[in-house]
């Protein structure tokens, strides 16, 4: 019994421990003021996206950069590398915008949500014809994500089923999550 008893409570501290390493994983996109984003990255939001209003900054990390940003396994961000980002929400007058900069001012991506615009076709195609066409779409909006870098467009569509499928423009889905 007193092992068992022993057992269970290094389990329980074992359990905490890692609990605690993944929450800490989590918070690397820390909410900081204007003042405390690089100038470059200021002016580069208000330049690239002049008819939307910052609103929000961000530094953030590794974890939220691969689980936020990586919508194919093409994209060049790779684990441990050293990053130094700000991701910049910013409201337009229909149109809701989330875009990741690096420190010297530098657009890695950007984000829109999109309501009631249409797909490109072979998005739309891909998704009929493809192995979630029996899978209704979640809402009348998508995503639609750009790799600025590589000057490549991705459409994220929310399914019904809490899935969420992600296509390049040319209509081959890149990743499918939850």
């Amino acid at each position: 019994m007193k092992t068992l008893l022993t057992t269970c409570a290094a389990l329980c501290i074992a359990l905490s421990s890692y609990a605690q390493d993944e929450k800490v994983k989590e918070m690397d996109a820390k909410l900081v003021n204007k003042d405390a984003v690089p100038g470059p990255v200021v002016a580069k939001a208000e330049k690239d996206f002049p008819d939307a209003s910052p609103f929000k900054y961000y530094n953030v990390g590794e974890t939220t950069v691969n689980r936020d940003w990586r919508v194919s396994e093409s994209v060049d961000m790779k684990p441990g590398q050293k990053i130094d980002y700000y991701k910049v929400d910013m409201k337009g007058k229909n149109s809701n915008f989330e875009a990741l900069y690096d420190a010297t001012g530098k657009l890695i991506m950007s984000r829109e949500e999109q309501k009631d615009v249409a797909l490109p076709p072979a998005v739309r195609t891909a998704w009929a014809s493809g192995e979630y066409k029996d899978v209704a779409l979640a809402k009348d909006k998508h995503v639609k994500v750009i790799d600025h870098g590589k000057k490549t467009e991705y459409y994220v569509l929310s399914l019904k089923d809490g899935r969420k499928v992600t296509y390049d423009s040319n209509g081959k889905m890149q990743k499918v999550s939850k």
